[in-house]
């Protein structure tokens, strides 16, 4: 891994966001899970982070794409190198009946770190497909349908999850598109995944997810997903079955009715 200066973040604490993403407050280690999540009162965008999924789930084969889509791949400097189609593998009465399903489309570019590169050489429709994984429930239940515009190659830097993730807003802010979404392999990233946490319209939103397969990160992604959306956290322990408790983040897809209320109200957030 490449290394480079980067701003001094604390995760016992505080952290400073990058500028353009105002000031957040992390109030617990990361890396303890433990931290509690009646924070987003205490300011306008904040971090939240998910654990390393417990067991590795087996990939469950290809993702379905509901719509065939041109997709250009970046270098690091944000530049054109490659242009390929991904094409829709649905049925076409299928097919129909998703895009009919889905009312709002918003736009990511995915891009992948040195390390998560290297291991995988296919992995430009590695993350495709996992997008496409995450983004079945909020289409089935919102009607929000997550197209990659674009592949990204990333050096990723940064001490642990929170530096990274600040790392990468920094590297893709200003782009056009609704989320930029980094994988990982870094040995620094210690959580499953990591968001910011908006209360309104940031314009992009940003999410990192560590490689845990393709099903546990899919998992991990529609999780960090939501925190775009502005969804916190259910409590351990409380027996709400939701993607959002960290009980069964990694083993449902759903969101319970508050949740999929806020998503509904911040929809229009991102996309058209």
């Amino acid at each position: 891994m490449k290394l480079k200066k980067i701003l001094t973040a604390t995760l016992a604490l505080s952290i400073t966001v990058a500028p353009a993403i105002g000031m957040a407050k992390v109030p617990a280690d990361l890396s303890a899970h433990g931290h509690s999540h009646e924070h987003a009162a205490q300011a306008s965008t904040y971090v939240d982070s998910l654990p390393k999924a417990k067991e590795y789930a087996p990939d469950k084969g290809p993702a379905k794409i509901e719509k065939s889509t041109s997709v250009v791949e970046l270098n690091e400097k944000g530049k054109v190198v490659n242009k390929t189609v991904t094409k829709s593998n649905l049925p076409k009465d299928t097919s129909k009946k998703a895009k009919a399903q889905a009312t709002r489309t918003v736009t990511v570019l995915a891009v992948a770190d040195e390390e998560y590169r290297a291991a995988y050489g296919d992995w430009q429709s590695r993350v495709q497909q996992i997008v496409e994984n995450a983004d079945n429930a909020f289409t089935r239940d919102h009607g929000i349908d997550f197209q990659v515009k674009a592949v990204g190659n990333w050096t990723s830097q940064g001490g642990n999850s929170s530096q990274i993730l600040s790392d990468l807003s920094r590297d893709w802010s200003g782009y056009n598109y609704d989320f930029v979404v980094g994988f990982t392999r870094d040995v620094n990233f210690e959580a499953g995944g990591i968001a910011y946490v908006y209360s309104s319209d940031p314009g992009t939103a940003f999410s990192v997810n560590l490689d845990q397969g393709v099903t546990n990160t899919s998992k991990a992604a529609q999780h960090e997903f939501s925190h775009n959306y502005g969804l916190g956290h259910d409590p351990q322990g409380s027996g709400i079955r939701c993607v959002m408790n960290y009980d069964y983040s990694y083993s449902v897809d759903y969101w319970h009715p508050e949740h999929n209320t806020q998503i509904q109200n911040n929809k229009y957030w991102y996309g058209m």
